[in-house]
């Protein structure tokens, strides 16, 4: 097996210790070259690393973190970001219309759930792009862009299949699962979490049997082992724009939070009455008045106080590990990992069968994977240790 881990800025080594923002190895079955891009959505810094590494050798098969539906919606909306790019203001007033469209439309074809959960997810996803000023599907963008300069075909009229798009000179994989799946799979969270509880119950308190697995791929997707995975505070840490690109995703958000947060508790204390200190100084003064008075008792009343309240909040999370993150990442990692290996390992069998009339050639072909960095580690491990 033949490793790589590296950047865009030095593709070729598999030694680069400024950067590891992609996998390289090759898949043994048809002897083809993939390699793994873990990309922030919507960051010109992971639209770089893709356009740096598609074009370091000629790429055969280009596989995309999209399904048909959400391709078509992305090439839909590069020709109408053109035709609005001068009128700012009614561009924002139709994505508005398309969010509440799209709200409205999947409650009406698959149901309350399904439609909570794409409210939630793409206000979410609106919010947190017009925060950090990213452009969604940027880095999918540039892949579009590279397979477009590939084209031998004449008229350019890619043919959209189930999750291929043959386009000449080099192909495209649609590796993810549909958008509908995905919302229902989403809105089915509090089912999945009660189904592992049982699972774990029926186990007989089988830890492992119930949660290792997805355990294991949460831990995997955020840290990596080994030189076969990418190491996620390497990889999200490696230069100035990177960085710069996660500042910009993660202080907007969470100093919107922090805000909103605030003045949630200032309008409860408002409606409440709740009378508040003066200063910092009277809030200090008053709690060495109170010290001073309280008794040996006192002390181990409050002593207990705080350690129930540490185990309190200690078993929250626990609960919330349990019956939240996991199941997040069973829905989320765990099935998704799957689905897009499936789809690399069909994009290896289409390169591979551009060289299969040439016998005298071992040339498998190469491909390179567009994938959200948590999906990266997960993904390779099920190619490379199948």
């Amino acid at each position: 097996l033949h490793l790589t881990i590296g950047s865009s800025q030095d593709a070729r080594s598999s030694t680069s210790s400024s950067s590891k923002s992609y996998l390289t190895f090759n898949h043994t079955q048809t002897n083809t070259e993939v390699t793994l891009i873990g990309c922030l959505h919507g960051s010109s810094s992971s639209a770089k690393d893709v356009s740096d590494v598609l074009r370091q050798s000629p790429t055969d098969v280009v596989v995309l973190e999209l399904c048909p539906t959400r391709y078509k919606d992305l090439m839909r909306d590069m020709h109408r970001r053109r035709e609005c790019e001068s009128d700012n203001g009614s561009n924002a007033m139709r994505n508005n219309g398309d969010y509440f469209g799209m709200v409205k439309k999947t409650i009406e074809a698959r149901g309350i759930s399904t439609g909570i959960a794409a409210a939630v997810l793409g206000g979410a996803s609106g919010i947190s792009n017009t925060l950090s000023g990213f452009e969604p599907g940027l880095e999918f963008i540039t892949a579009m862009a590279y397979v477009d300069s590939c084209s031998n075909s004449s008229d350019g009229d890619a043919q959209l299949n189930a999750v291929r798009v043959a386009s000449g000179g080099c192909d495209v994989i649609l590796a993810d699962r549909t958008v509908d799946e995905t919302l229902r799979r989403v809105g089915a969270l509090p089912s999945v979490s009660l189904q592992m509880l049982q699972e774990y119950s029926d186990s007989g308190l089988n830890w492992n049997k119930a949660y290792g697995i997805d355990a294991d791929v949460l831990a995997n997707a955020l840290s990596g082992k080994g030189n076969e995975q990418l190491d996620m505070g390497k990889a999200l840490f490696r230069n100035k724009d990177m960085m710069t690109d996660l500042a910009r995703i993660t202080l907007p958000s969470f100093a919107f939070v922090t805000v909103a947060n605030n003045m949630l508790w200032n309008m409860l204390n408002v409606m409440a009455d709740t009378p508040a200190f003066a200063s910092d100084d009277n809030y200090a003064s008053i709690m060495m008045d109170l010290s001073a008075t309280m008794s040996f008792r006192d002390w181990g009343l409050l002593a207990t106080d705080v350690s129930m309240e540490f185990i309190s909040s200690a078993f929250l999370l626990f609960l919330g590990y349990v019956l939240v993150a996991l199941p997040t990442a069973r829905l989320i990692l765990t099935e998704r990992d799957d689905q897009l290996a499936k789809g690399i390992e069909d994009a290896c069998k289409v390169a591979a069968g551009k060289y299969s009339s040439n016998e005298s050639s071992n040339n498998g072909g190469r491909v390179v994977a567009i994938l959200g960095f948590l999906h990266v580690n997960g993904v390779a491990k099920k190619m490379i240790q199948p």
